[in-house]
């Protein structure tokens, strides 16, 4: 079983909350833009596992980490996509 934790955050400024949106928005623009370049090489036959030019694009300003994260959550869907077709589920 695993454990989650759940808490909220609640910026104290306007500017703590403007950081945050940049920090969530450029998270979803990081997993938007590897899902789809993932989904373009599958349909051109190409390998979808090179994520190298993300990570470096992503670095400066979602953190090391945190892109790290992203890639690997990104990386598990795939597999867990491909798994599934090789089980013949739709």
């Amino acid at each position: 079983m695993r454990r989650t934790n759940t808490f909220a955050v609640r910026p104290l400024s306007d500017n703590d909350e403007r950081l945050l949106l940049d920090l969530l928005d450029a998270s979803a623009s990081l997993w938007n833009e590897l899902n789809y370049e993932r989904r373009q090489q599958f349909f051109d036959g190409d390998s979808v596992w090179n994520t190298a030019d993300y990570r470096k694009q992503y670095v400066d300003v979602i953190g090391s980490a945190t892109a790290q994260q992203i890639i690997r959550k990104n990386k598990s869907a795939w597999q867990s996509f491909f798994a599934a077709r090789e089980n013949g589920e739709d």
